[in-house]
């Protein structure tokens, strides 16, 4: 019984890890624009009645992608989500319910997880006086997830082989 506990440790570790690996995909940049398939942009003009949120992902695996807009008092203006499979581009027109977008700030988060994965900040009228963030910036979490993804899931590779053939050699060599 005790020479299984190392086989049965290896084999839930790799179980693991290969959950980990299967759930690398998101969303892999964002940008907005006046048109479905425009250039990236943050200034819009006054009258403004469309923004078309514009992403590609990569390697999901029915994962949903949430769109939402806010205005300047954090009131939600817009929230679309949908599952995605596979690697492609989405194009997703943003309206504040009725009419146009009023002049001022506005803010797109696009969410995978539960967790913001990109923010774009944007204006609608004459641009803002103050200095504002850059056009596509990623959450905390997803620098760390994707920083995580490229070193520790081959490290942790590496180290499940080697608890795998160690329990294997523990196992031949005690009988």
């Amino acid at each position: 019984m005790k020479r299984l506990v190392p086989i049965a440790i290896a084999l839930s570790l790799t179980i693991l890890l290969a959950s980990i690996v299967m759930a690398q995909g998101g969303v892999t940049s964002a940008h907005l624009s006046d048109t479905p398939d425009g250039p990236p942009m943050t200034q819009f003009p006054s009258g403004t009645a469309v923004v078309y949120a514009i992403f590609e992902y990569a390697d999901m695996e029915g994962e949903a992608v949430r769109v939402r807009v806010y205005d300047n008092y954090g009131s939600i203006l817009f929230e679309q989500t949908q599952n995605y499979t596979g690697s492609g581009t989405e194009s997703v027109a943003t309206a504040p319910g009725e009419g146009v977008f009023s002049d001022g700030q506005y803010v797109t988060n696009f969410y995978l997880g539960g967790y913001v994965a990109r923010t774009i900040i944007w204006n609608v009228g004459e641009p803002v006086a103050r200095p504002v963030a850059t056009p596509t910036t990623t959450s905390s979490v997803a620098r760390i997830y994707d920083q995580a993804k490229g070193f520790a899931v081959p490290a942790a590779a590496v180290v499940l082989i080697i608890l795998v053939v160690w329990a294997i050699y523990r196992v031949l060599v005690a009988r």
